[in-house]
């Protein structure tokens, strides 16, 4: 048997052995349910009111500043501009939207926390 075929059975006994005793500290698994965990936050803040993408469609973002200088039913206080503030239906949607996403990534991170 090649060094390289033998090194290779030996990790992988290794390993094996020590998922069964419990002692393996970290798969991975693990690590990439951390990453998409930290992916899902910076998305979600993304599309907070706050954020790189909802801030556009505040009064003063590119979208949301364009509509007030249009004015009318676009305006903020608008029949259509007060569905988009965080509050709207549409606005307020992708609000709650982003805070959940962004709970549930706080909740995948700190389990993993605690399986450390």
């Amino acid at each position: 048997m090649s060094f390289l075929a033998r090194f290779a059975t030996s990790r992988t006994t290794s390993v094996l052995s020590q998922r069964i005793q419990g002692t393996y500290s970290r798969g991975y698994a693990e690590t990439v349910k951390e990453k998409v965990a930290d992916v899902a936050k910076k998305t979600a803040d993304a599309f907070k009111a706050d954020g790189k993408i909802g801030k556009e469609f505040t009064e003063t973002g590119k979208v949301g500043g364009t509509a007030q200088k249009v004015g009318g039913p676009f305006d903020k206080e608008g029949a259509v501009g007060k569905q988009f503030t965080d509050k709207g239906a549409v606005g307020g949607n992708v609000q709650k939207g982003a805070e959940k996403a962004e709970g549930k990534a706080k909740e995948v991170k700190k389990d993993e926390k605690q399986k450390k």
